[in-house]
């Protein structure tokens, strides 16, 4: 594949719709933070309890560019850990388009889906339990990671204006990014990454770790790259990746065992 061609592919099938996206979570943070009132910031906190459900559910939606948004609104302390991680793991990027083309495999499709759902839902809801929610609050008052603020009576073409210059400023970082990492992966010989993953007992570990590599380069990783743009803490990034990490480690060794 040319350079030219690379980058096009890039800006057209990952980056292109990623900007409205981008956008309009970013208009949904300033507003929460500098418009919303009591009533609705307690709405959003009572729905952190079916975050990871409804983070599997939305976040298996093809090349919807949900991983990014959910990214930015963790890094505002608005949806929880699990949450994201919900939405990490069910993202299906662009393998189900690819496998949809393929009649056969409807089949073995909705077992996948279904797998990853069940999967997302239960990782989510397990980091939420053993990190509860009034804990990730106080980790993220204590990081005060909030960029400057306008005050409460900030008009609305303010709020327009600070959620378009964010979003130019990540968007062009993603872009960047996705290219390098494009890049690499389209260099690398799919043969002997088959040899790699598909041999071994060790083959979960393996294949799990390098679909979190693998995957900073497609719509799904961006939400990954997006993630660790912000200033939550490395620890807090680390337990996330780690998170998403043992829950594909686990799901994928136990398909094994049942084969």
């Amino acid at each position: 594949m040319a350079f030219l061609e690379l980058v096009w592919d890039v800006f057209y099938e990952d980056c292109l719709m990623l900007f409205p996206i981008l956008f309009l979570t970013f208009f949904f943070i300033e507003y929460l933070e500098h418009r919303a009132g009591e009533k609705l910031l307690r709405r959003v906190e009572r729905a952190e309890k079916t975050g990871p459900l409804w983070g599997a559910l939305i976040g298996c939606v093809p090349q919807c560019g949900f991983s990014v948004s959910c990214a930015h609104l963790f890094n505002g302390g608005i949806v929880t850990a699990g949450t994201l991680v919900a939405v990490f793991l069910s993202t299906s990027d662009e393998a189900l388009p690819v496998l949809l083309s393929h009649r056969s495999a409807l089949p073995v499709i909705w077992k996948l889906l279904l797998v990853k759902v069940i999967l997302a839902v239960v990782a989510g809801y397990t980091l939420d339990f053993i990190w509860k929610r009034e804990q990730q609050h106080q980790s993220f008052a204590k990081k005060n990671i909030e960029h400057e603020c306008h005050s409460k009576e900030s008009s609305i073409g303010e709020l327009l204006r600070e959620s378009l210059k964010r979003t130019i400023e990540v968007w062009i970082a993603l872009f960047i990014v996705s290219i390098v990492l494009t890049f690499v992966m389209e260099n690398v010989p799919k043969e002997s990454v088959q040899k790699f993953l598909l041999t071994g007992a060790f083959q979960p570990f393996l294949a799990a770790l390098f679909g979190v590599v693998a995957g900073l380069s497609s719509a799904a990783g961006l939400g990954i790259l997006a993630l660790l743009r912000g200033k939550r803490g490395i620890r807090t990034y680390a337990a996330i990746l780690a998170a998403c990490y043992v829950a594909a480690v686990l799901a994928g060794s136990l398909i094994q065992l049942l084969e």
